[in-house]
């Protein structure tokens, strides 16, 4: 069996937590909703009143791509909304399609713009006499590449606090982030030729929850965007966005970063492998150009496309069809880092990137909790065969303490530039208004052999289901949690869910929505000892506390100098891949090092070689 087969199945286990929200409910009359385009109608699901699928852009053709989408259609009479809309074109895979078969395969559409709300049940007569609810708009993950709104059911966190939960759906891919001379050339105006067109969905979409979500019960005047992964980086770059301004009012960032995308590289043409880039546009075209047989090779199409005037190459992208895209961005992203992220196009993001436009004053009233989970690596790190092996089909670290080494060094790396690293600078520069957290819940039982508390432990996405407060009990309990820890699952659960809620009221989590929990501060960055971040875990493992072990660029170089359990080549291959792949500092820093420990090495045969050849990606 192989490592990546074994992560699909760990990760499918745990995300299927996530409860796939019920869509064969029957119509509800008391739904009946008004929209700018048209009445829609939804269903109650036991909780909550939920409505799915409706559309707040339109693609409906080709010369819509790397545009802002149109406005949807208006209808007559009442529309049905009880079912999920289609989802945007992607590689099929365990988080988009419940389908083996399709896995692997091109699926989806590129007319895919649709979004979902749960809210508290009302009939028309009580929705006239409530007072508006917060609003909280999710934004999933799946490195800008995959992944579905219709992954996620947050009608329990709609329920138990009394809130308006709408999840949405983007471009993805090349079809949500293209950065291409000849479609910025003769692009109409600045924003259709940003690249960011996922970005300018998540707009679009928070464009139509102000002008919509007061049918439904929602305050336009207290929103508050929340995002995991890709989602968390979206959500960034919604704080970095001249166009946002306005559109929304609190933000949760989960598991995500600030890096920019390199609009120079994207626009490049390629030849090296690097692992820590974005693919390339002009590559994509000379994939196609083969894809379309204009070219057997690249060096042809490389000579076709340098020949070709802006009108033909638009002309080229815009014939293509779905599938002939997908395949190109494929083939062209090969040996590059799979995540795309916003470009600072000056426009839909700020050039100045997404930090320096918040420490000039961007966004500044709005607050803002960041957060990582304290082993987030292990979910990568599973299939790296350096460090796992396969016994018997089933996973089997090699070495437990490098295996922890690596997996807090790279963990801490995503910490500093995603949470501490922002949280300190802005605190620094008087905001108090930016809240941080850590999951650690571990409490995952030892299952075939196999004690997952080591193996997965707090890992990347696994604080989805605690914010949701959806766990598949039939499903969790057999595989990833036991029965006997369930009473902390859901109790953790529960708080995670009054935080973010009380912070979606309020805008300060404090001590949650029955102000029974211990206080969550700000970031305080006036002294070492004051408390910096929250961390949440069980009460067996020392439960919900405030803390101040925050991490620095030091404090991190020093755990890995000072690490007895990785040899010092492995020392330097951490170094160098926080270097290379997240930037914390510039090349000569590998041999300064610990007095020059790595000055000896040769990276690229001694560790790059494992990247570009052998995996694809770095620790």
């Amino acid at each position: 069996m192989k490592l990546k087969l074994i992560t699909s199945v760990f990760l499918a286990l745990w995300l299927s937590s996530c409860s796939v929200p019920k869509s064969d409910l029957k119509p509800d009359d008391s739904s009946v909703r008004n929209t700018q385009n048209g009445q829609v109608i939804g269903g109650f699901n036991d909780k909550t009143h939920q409505w799915l699928g409706i559309q707040y852009g339109a693609i409906p053709n080709s010369e819509f791509r790397w545009k802002k989408a149109k406005a949807p259609d208006n209808w007559e009479g009442i529309k049905e909304s009880l079912n999920f809309g289609a989802s945007c074109a992607q590689r099929g895979s365990l988080i988009n399609t419940t389908k083996r078969r399709e896995w692997g395969d091109i699926v989806g559409s590129e007319n895919c713009l649709y979004l979902n709300i749960w809210a508290p049940q009302m009939n028309p007569e009580e929705l006239s006499d409530s007072s508006p609810l917060p609003v909280m708009v999710w934004i999933h993950g799946g490195s800008n590449v995959s992944g579905n709104a219709d992954f996620y059911d947050p009608s329990e966190l709609a329920y138990q606090h009394n809130l308006i939960v709408v999840t949405i759906n983007y471009r993805l891919g090349p079809f949500g982030w293209f950065s291409h001379p000849s479609i910025k050339e003769l692009s109409v105006d600045a924003m259709n030729a940003s690249g960011n067109y996922g970005n300018i969905d998540t707009i679009q979409s928070l464009e139509w929850v102000q002008s919509n979500i007061v049918n439904f019960g929602g305050d336009p005047s207290n929103i508050t965007i929340f995002g995991e992964s890709a989602g968390g980086y979206n959500v960034a770059a919604l704080l970095s966005s001249p166009i946002a301004e306005g559109l929304f009012h609190k933000a949760i960032i989960q598991s995500g970063g600030i890096k920019a995308g390199d609009i120079t590289h994207s626009e490049s043409y390629l030849k090296d492998n690097l692992p820590w880039k974005n693919y390339t546009s002009r590559e994509l075209v000379n994939q196609l150009l083969i894809e379309r047989d204009y070219a057997q090779t690249r060096e042809e199409a490389l000579s076709l496309q340098i020949d070709m005037n802006d009108e033909s190459i638009n002309d080229l992208l815009r014939s293509s069809s779905t599938k002939e895209i997908y395949k190109s961005f494929q083939e062209a992203k090969i040996s590059t880092n799979e995540m795309l992220r916003p470009f600072p196009d000056g426009i839909v993001l700020d050039q100045n990137g997404i930090l320096s436009s918040l420490k000039n004053g961007l966004s500044s009233n709005i607050p803002i909790i960041l957060g990582t989970n304290r082993d987030e690596n292990k979910l990568f790190l599973i299939e790296n065969p350096r460090l796992v092996r396969s016994f018997l089909g089933l996973p089997r670290i090699k070495n437990l303490d490098r295996w922890n080494s690596v997996v807090s060094h790279r963990s801490n790396t995503w910490k500093l530039l995603a949470v501490d690293r922002p949280a300190r600078e802005l605190s620094l520069m008087g905001r108090k208004n930016v809240f941080a957290y850590r999951f650690d819940w571990d409490d995952e039982p030892r299952k075939f052999g196999v004690n997952l508390s080591d193996l997965l432990g707090a890992a990347h996405a696994f604080e989805i289901p605690f914010v949701m407060g959806n766990f598949e009990e039939d499903t969790l309990t057999k595989y990833i949690l036991s029965r006997k820890n369930m009473e902390e699952v859901k109790e953790l659960s529960n708080a995670m869910m009054s935080y973010w809620a009380e912070f979606a009221y309020t805008g300060a989590p404090g001590k949650g929505r029955k102000g029974n929990q211990i206080e969550w501060r700000s970031w305080d960055e006036i002294s070492p000892e004051n408390p910096k971040y929250i961390i949440f875990d069980s009460k067996t493992d020392r439960g919900i506390r405030m803390t101040s072990n925050a991490i620095t660029m030091e404090s991190l170089f020093a755990s890995i100098e000072k690490d007895d359990n990785i040899d010092f080549k492995m020392k330097c291959e951490m170094v160098d891949t926080a270097i290379k792949y997240d930037d914390v500092k510039n090349e000569s820093w590998l041999y300064q090092f610990a007095n020059g420990l790595c000055s000896d090495l040769d990276p690229d045969s001694e560790w790059r070689h494992f990247w570009y050849d052998e995996l694809d990606k770095p620790y």
